[in-house]
């Protein structure tokens, strides 16, 4: 199973991103994420034995933490705006999104799960397979964009389950408070 460790976009941010994203489904060599699977990534698990996912819910279970804010601004890019291959919404917050983060790798990092990266607050809206001009004059456009609030309440042990059209996730379990 691949598994990832995430917390949802709320609807209000949702409806709030989808202008922009539609702009990026018209273009070639774009691949734009569906905006029922915009997420922010805890921790990414990769492919997981289906006989883990009960010692993964223990640990993730003991992690306690009191609901918080986050806001998503401006528009950038992984390398960097000019030479794009993922394309991100920033998050702005208060530590709490980064300790949450971090709070999931220490617990199952000692399930013997790696990050790849240090956890940056970001939410995943394209993925660039072939240079697009128009991919860079759209994050200038949306560089200091507003795109709302939410608070975040939990967070989801999901599942990826890669189909041809892209990738369909599953909650397997949510942990925190229920919305």
């Amino acid at each position: 199973m691949r598994l990832f460790v995430a917390v949802d976009v709320d609807e209000m941010v949702r409806e709030r991103v989808k202008p922009a994203l539609e702009k990026f489904v018209e273009l070639s060599g774009i691949k734009a994420v569906e905006p029922e699977n915009l997420h922010i990534t805890l921790l990414f698990l990769g492919e997981v034995n289906e006989g883990r996912v009960g010692e993964i819910e223990d640990s993730l279970s003991s992690i306690e933490f009191e609901p918080f804010k986050i806001a998503f601004h401006g528009m950038g890019a992984f390398p960097n705006p000019k030479s794009p291959r993922v394309v991100w919404i920033g998050v702005k917050e208060n530590g709490e999104l980064t300790k949450l983060a971090n709070a999931v790798y220490g617990k199952l990092r000692r399930l013997g799960f790696k990050r790849d990266k240090d956890f940056s607050a970001h939410l995943t809206i394209a993925r660039v397979k072939r240079k697009n001009p128009q991919v860079v004059e759209l994050i200038k456009e949306h560089s200091s964009d507003s795109f709302g609030e939410m608070e975040v309440k939990n967070f989801k042990l999901k599942q990826s389950i890669l189909k041809p059209q892209g990738p369909v996730y599953k909650d397997l379990r949510v942990f925190g408070y229920e919305d």
